[in-house]
C-alpha cells in the first residue's frame, strides 16, 4: 500500500493546489444552485475564571476542513455569523443553515480552557446545537525584539509561533492550521513584537523564512533565513519559551546573523532527451522536515507565467526563456528536489512533463548550475459526463470542473499526481504522468459537488484504477459523475469513560464500493469532526454503501492511542441516512 499520507502532507502539493484554486475561483462563474432548508441555532454559556462572562463575541464560521471551502471563505468574509453573550454569559446564534461550523469566542487576550468545545460542531436542519460552552481565562504573553546582524530593528518582520508540546501539537493539527497558520504577528517600528492570548505551555518562537503559506504568498518583502529563539537556524537547537496563564515572557529576542539573507540556489530546467531549455516552467519548492535532514519539494508546471510568487518556505518562480530559475534566502542544510505535475491553470491541456529528483547540499556558499531534467510523461484523455435520476444535471451545474490523477507506483510506493481543467464540452487531457496505477478524482468549488459514479475505458467499467505505462497515451476514458448530494447524519454516545482534554473525535465514511487498494479521496468530505454534543454530518456523498467509523485519538508522551466504533449504512439521494454509534472508551485501546 502506498504511503498516501506522505502525499497528502506534502506542502508543495497543497500550496500548488491553492494557486490552482485561486485561479479557478477568479475564472469560475457563480453557481445558481441553492437549496431550501430549515435553519437551526447554536447556544451555550461562556465563563471567565468561573464567572459568567458578558459581552463576549461568539463567531461561527463554516467549517474549512474541506480545501475548497477554505478557499471560498477567503473570498467571502460575510460567511461568518456572530453574536455576543448576555449578562449571564449566555449566547445564541440564530438562523444557522445546516452544516459544520467552527465556533469560537472572539476574545484575543483570553484563552479557552476546554479544547473539546473550541472546534467544529454540526447543526442539523432546523435543530438546536446546545451546550457549546466555553471556559475562558487570561492568556499568556511572549514579547521581544527582532534585529538584523548589526543590531538594527527589523520593521514589519513576521514572527512565527508553535507549540513545543508534542501532545498539544498533535491534538491541534488540522489541514487549515497547517495550510494557513494559526496566527500572524509582526514587529513594529522599533522591531518589537508582542504575542498575547496564549494557552499555557512551551512554545517555539522564530522569525524569517515565511513558513506560513498565505503570508508568504502575499509578502513582497525580502526573505530571511528562518531563525529560532535564541538565534539558531536549526530548530532542534531552539529554546522553548514557557508561558503561564496571565503572565508575560519578555526578552525573547532574535537577531539575524550576517548570513541572514541566506544563499542563492539556481539552475535550469531542461528536456532530458534533447537538452533544450524549458521556458515558462513554474518551479516551486517547500521545506519539509524529515529524519535525518530537511527536504525541499519542487513542482514543475509547464504553462506558468513569468511572475515570481515569493514568500513560501522557498517560494515560487518561473523559468525564463533559457529555462533558468533562481531562489534566494536558502538556509544551510541538505535538500532534495521532488516534483509534482501541476497541470494548466486554464484550458484542458495539463502539464506535459515530470522531473527527475535532485539532491544538493547548501553549506556556506551559493549553489548554482543545478539542472532539473524533465521527461515527457504519459497522458490520459477522454470525456466527462453526468448521470442523474432526473437527467436535469449537466456539467455547468458544477461550475469550473477539475480532474486530478493520483498515480501510485506499487513497486516503490511512490505517489505522484497531475491535474487539468475539464472543458465546457466535457473533454479533458491529463499529461505529464509517471507510470503506475491511476485513480481519477473530480473536484469543483461549486456548492453542488461532483460525485464519481464510475469510470469506463473503451466502454468497459474499470474498478480500483487502471495501469498506465511510461509515455503511454491512454484514450477512450469516460468519467461518469453524479451530483454528490447524499448525507449521513450520526450521533455518537460515549461510554466507559470521558474524553480527556486534547482528544480529537472524528467520524469518517469509507465507500464499500471502492477497491481495498483505492486511493483515498483527498478532496472529498468523507471525514468530519464530531461536535461536543456527539452529532456529526457527512455530506457530498454519492449513492452507495459506506462504512461509517468514529474514532478518538488521545495524544500522550509515548504516542497516540485510540478507540473506534463502526457501522455499515446505505445512502440514497432521497433522504439522509441515520447512524448511531457507541464509542466504548473502557475497552482495549488501539495504537494509532
Amino acid at each position: 500500500m502506498a504511503t498516501i499520507g506522505g502525499f497528502v502532507r506534502n506542502l508543495t502539493h497543497l500550496a500548488i493546489f491553492l494557486v490552482v484554486l485561486l485561479a479557478l475561483k477568479s475564472a469560475a462563474p457563480t453557481s445558481a444552485f441553492a437549496q431550501d432548508q430549515k435553519v437551526g441555532s447554536i447556544t451555550g454559556h461562556v465563563k471567565l475564571d468561573g464567572k459568567p462572562a458578558p459581552g463576549i463575541t461568539i463567531i461561527a464560521t463554516p467549517s474549512s476542513s474541506d480545501p475548497a471551502k477554505a478557499v471560498e471563505q477567503m473570498f467571502n468574509s460575510s460567511a461568518s455569523m456572530k453574536t455576543t453573550t448576555d449578562s449571564d454569559g449566555v449566547y445564541r446564534l440564530e438562523g444557522i443553515p445546516a452544516g459544520k461550523y467552527h465556533v469560537a469566542p472572539s476574545a484575543p487576550a483570553l484563552v479557552s480552557g476546554d479544547v473539546n468545545t473550541t472546534g467544529n460542531i454540526t447543526v442539523a436542519e432546523g435543530a438546536v446545537a446546545e451546550g457549546v460552552d466555553f471556559t475562558l481565562s487570561p492568556g499568556g504573553v511572549i514579547t521581544g525584539k527582532i534585529t538584523d546582524s548589526e543590531g538594527r530593528p527589523v520593521i514589519g518582520q513576521r514572527v512565527s509561533l508553535k507549540s513545543a508540546d508534542k501532545a498539544e501539537a498533535a491534538a491541534s493539527q488540522a489541514f487549515a492550521g497547517a495550510m494557513f497558520g494559526d496566527r500572524m504577528y509582526a514587529t513594529d517600528d522599533r522591531g518589537i513584537y508582542r504575542i498575547f492570548g496564549l494557552r499555557p505551555g512551551p512554545y517555539i518562537v522564530s522569525a524569517g523564512g515565511d513558513s506560513d503559506v498565505m503570508s508568504g504568498l502575499l509578502s513582497q518583502r525580502p526573505k530571511r533565513v528562518q531563525t529560532f529563539y535564541p538565534n539558531a537556524t536549526d530548530e532542534t537547537k531552539a529554546k522553548p519559551v514557557q508561558v503561564t496563564a496571565g503572565s508575560e515572557a519578555a526578552g525573547v529576542d532574535i537577531q539575524f546573523s550576517g548570513t541572514d539573507k541566506g544563499f542563492v540556489v539556481s539552475g535550469r530546467v531542461v528536456d532530458s532527451e534533447k537538452g533544450t531549455p524549458i521556458a515558462n516552467a513554474m518551479v516551486a519548492y517547500s521545506k519539509a522536515r524529515k529524519t535525518p535532514g530537511e527536504e525541499i519539494s519542487v513542482a514543475i508546471h509547464t504553462e506558468g507565467g513569468q511572475s515570481e510568487l515569493s514568500g513560501m518556505p522557498g517560494g515560487f518562480t518561473t523559468t525564463n526563456d533559457k529555462g533558468e530559475f533562481r531562489f534566494a534566502s536558502v538556509a544551510p542544510g541538505s535538500y532534495k528536489f521532488e516534483t509534482a505535475s501541476v497541470g494548466a491553470l486554464a484550458g484542458t491541456g495539463g502539464s506535459q512533463f515530470y522531473a527527475d529528483p535532485l539532491s544538493f547540499e547548501v553549506q556556506s556558499a551559493n549553489v548554482d548550475k543545478l539542472e532539473i531534467k524533465v521527461h515527457r510523461g504519459a497522458g490520459i484523455s477522454g470525456v466527462v459526463v453526468v448521470e442523474s435520476a432526473d437527467n436535469q444535471d449537466s456539467l455547468d451545474r458544477f461550475g469550473q470542473l477539475m480532474l486530478m490523477a493520483i498515480v501510485v507506483d506499487e513497486a516503490t510506493e511512490g505517489v505522484s499526481s497531475g491535474n487539468c481543467v475539464v472543458g465546457a464540452d466535457g473533454s479533458f487531457r491529463l499529461g505529464g504522468l509517471k507510470a503506475g496505477r491511476v485513480t481519477l478524482r473530480p473536484f469543483s468549488m461549486s456548492p453542488r459537488r461532483p460525485g464519481l459514479l464510475r469510470i469506463e475505458r473503451n466502454g468497459v467499467e474499470v474498478q480500483g484504477g487502471f495501469e498506465i505505462q511510461a509515455n503511454e497515451e491512454v484514450t477512450g476514458i469516460r468519467v461518469i459523475l453524479t451530483p454528490a448530494t447524499c448525507v449521513i447524519r450520526g450521533q455518537v454516545t460515549i461510554q466507559g469513560g470521558a474524553l480527556r482534554p486534547g482528544a480529537s473525535l472524528t467520524a469518517r465514511a469509507r465507500s464499500l464500493n471502492a477497491a481495498p487498494s483505492d486511493v483515498p479521496d483527498f478532496f472529498g468530505n468523507g471525514s468530519v469532526d464530531v461536535s461536543s454534543n456527539g452529532a456529526f454530518v457527512i455530506e457530498n456523498l454519492t449513492p452507495g454503501s459506506y462504512e461509517v467509523e468514529v474514532f478518538v485519538t488521545v495524544p500522550g508522551p509515548q504516542g497516540s492511542r485510540g478507540a473506534s466504533a463502526k457501522q455499515a449504512v446505505t445512502v440514497t439521494s432521497e433522504s439522509p441516512a441515520e447512524v448511531v454509534l457507541v464509542l466504548d472508551l473502557g475497552g482495549k485501546a488501539s495504537d494509532k
